[in-house]
């Protein structure tokens, strides 16, 4: 009796090529990621980012990458408004001597940018030339920039724990109203605005603007 042998471990359903309507196939994540199994890894890296709230309503985010070439470190002070106060890097590993000190140096241009506004990206570029830093330091930074823009949602949330329930589309409802997130990404496109739930959202939101207002009052004695 013949028989046939497939490609991946006993007992596994191998991942199978998906149409794409064009008479040929496609390959899933699966398929694509299943390619490396049997071969040897030539390069990798990780940039790690992360946020801390300090007691004085200060934000303080530190940042690494660590790859082949390179151990980097990235440490910036915000203040409650989120605009860098104190900046500082660090290079444990780099290719070549003149990596380190002028791009570190220019790190202080970036003093007073405030991370959450439009465009801060755009003036860490006007302010550090790119003959004049690192490019490794400038995706640090990019990547360091959109996590305290995702952790100030957490961090303006907790206001609002337990006081304000918002159903996920009635989030992104009202997360559409904000110039800073619309039309950046598709689910945060202008055009599928739902005024109907948008309404219902900011109902709530203002119910619980007044629930707050008297829990203040409630906390002077008045």
């Amino acid at each position: 009796m013949n028989t046939r042998r497939t490609s991946g471990t006993l007992g596994s359903c191998p991942s199978l090529p998906i149409p794409d309507g064009k008479g040929s196939k496609r390959m899933d994540y699966e398929a694509i990621k299943g390619l490396a199994k049997h071969h040897k890894q030539v390069f990798g890296r990780i940039v790690n980012c992360e946020i801390y709230r300090l007691e004085d309503g200060k934000i303080l985010a530190l940042s690494l990458m660590h790859d082949d070439l390179h151990d980097m470190n990235l440490a910036i002070l915000l203040n409650d408004k989120f605009r860098i106060e104190e900046i500082g890097g660090k290079m444990d590993r780099i290719p070549y001597p003149s990596c380190e000190r002028k791009p570190l140096e220019m790190l202080a241009a970036l003093k007073g940018i405030e991370v959450l506004e439009r465009g801060c990206l755009k003036k860490v570029k006007e302010r550090i030339p790119w003959n004049q830093g690192c490019t490794h330091i400038y995706e640090m930074i990019e990547s360091t920039f959109r996590a305290v823009f995702a952790g100030s949602y957490i961090i303006y949330g907790q206001k609002w724990e337990g006081i304000l329930e918002l159903e996920p589309e009635e989030k992104r409802q009202l997360n559409l109203q904000s110039p800073v997130l619309a039309d950046t990404c598709y689910t945060y496109n202008r055009e599928s605005v739902d005024e109907e739930i948008l309404a219902y959202a900011r109902k709530k939101f203002e119910d619980a603007k007044k629930k707050i207002t008297v829990i203040e009052a409630v906390k002077r004695g008045k």
